[in-house]
């Protein structure tokens, strides 16, 4: 995880791109979770938001 403000999340792919994550309302975690993943390899499951730049991250977790 490259970048963390308030709930939405930035990170860099395994491709080498990079990927802009807000955490949806459902997800297991609080944005205050996410400070301590900052620097560190996460799983994430996701999907695309419509009509935004970001995804929606129904699931963070340290890997």
């Amino acid at each position: 995880m490259l970048l963390v403000q308030e709930g939405r999340f930035r990170l860099l792919r395994d491709d080498g791109r990079g990927l802009t994550l807000a955490l949806s309302p459902s997800a297991p975690i609080e944005p205050q979770d996410l400070p301590p993943l900052l620097h560190r390899r996460v799983g994430v499951e996701w999907e695309p938001a419509p009509g935004l730049v970001s995804g929606k991250a129904h699931r963070v977790e340290r890997l």
